[in-house]
């Protein structure tokens, strides 16, 4: 059967959409980190773009500001949560001004997720107002330079106490992890107490209700550190057996 003009239209439009669509399957949610710079204030927007004709859902945003003084001391500001595009948009997700002086150095980051899942990032250092720009849409999460980082959000003293004793854990257990850490304290609904989570990777992988108690709250930063040690573990087989497929 001689093929016919239509069906090879048909033929060729199919192929040209399954390498379209196989091509920018990486690229169709893109992190874009915007910088704005006068004098020794830098403006810093968080950008997601889309770059699909349909609707993007259930998506989140970590976007990390780290600064580094000229005598090592780190200031760090983060802001997270979720989002959503329509076709073809490009969405401003956070902005952050900062002071950058003499001889400090900003590093700043922006992860798009999806489900857990990093669709891309896009990182930005700037040293001595120099900016080095490095932008992938495939992520291998092990790359990330803020291995052992740990992010308070606490809002009261047990909040603090918790966190000084969840980070001299970790520092005697020798833990550095390939992830983000984010301590966050939120009041506890018809409570007088607040509630911590533990937040990895947007998962919630510890919780507890407060007590203003030293030793409980010693005994809820050891089992905190032994359930990321835990979910270290998990992430680690998951990516081994990823590298034997």
């Amino acid at each position: 059967m001689i093929p016919t003009f239509n069906n090879i239209m048909l033929l060729l439009l199919w192929l040209f959409g399954f390498y379209n669509s196989y091509a920018q399957d990486e690229q169709d949610i893109q992190a874009k980190i915007k910088i704005a710079q006068s004098d020794n204030l830098v403006s810093i927007y968080a950008n997601a773009i889309n770059n699909t004709d349909t609707y993007q859902v259930e998506l989140n945003y970590s976007f990390l500001v780290l600064k580094e003084s000229s005598s090592g001391n780190l200031s760090k500001n983060s802001q997270s949560g979720p989002f959503s595009l329509i076709p073809g948009e490009e969405k401003t997700l956070s902005k952050q001004k900062i002071n950058l002086d003499p001889d400090s150095k900003l590093n700043i980051y922006l992860f798009i997720r999806k489900k857990g899942a990093v669709l891309s990032k896009d990182t930005i250092v700037i040293t001595d107002n120099i900016q080095k720009k490095y932008t992938n849409t495939s992520i291998n999460e092990r790359e990330i330079v803020l291995s052992g980082l740990i992010i308070d959000n606490v809002l009261t003293k047990p909040g603090k106490d918790f966190y000084d004793y969840f980070s001299l854990f970790n520092r005697t257990n020798g833990e550095s992890y390939p992830f983000v850490i984010v301590i966050e304290e939120k009041p506890n609904i018809g409570g007088r107490n607040s509630q911590i989570s533990i937040n990895v990777d947007d998962e919630i992988i510890f919780q507890f209700v407060t007590q203003p108690n030293d030793e409980f709250l010693q005994e809820a930063a050891k089992q905190a550190n032994i359930a990321v040690h835990k979910y270290n573990l998990k992430k680690n087989k998951l990516y081994s057996d990823e590298k034997l497929y």
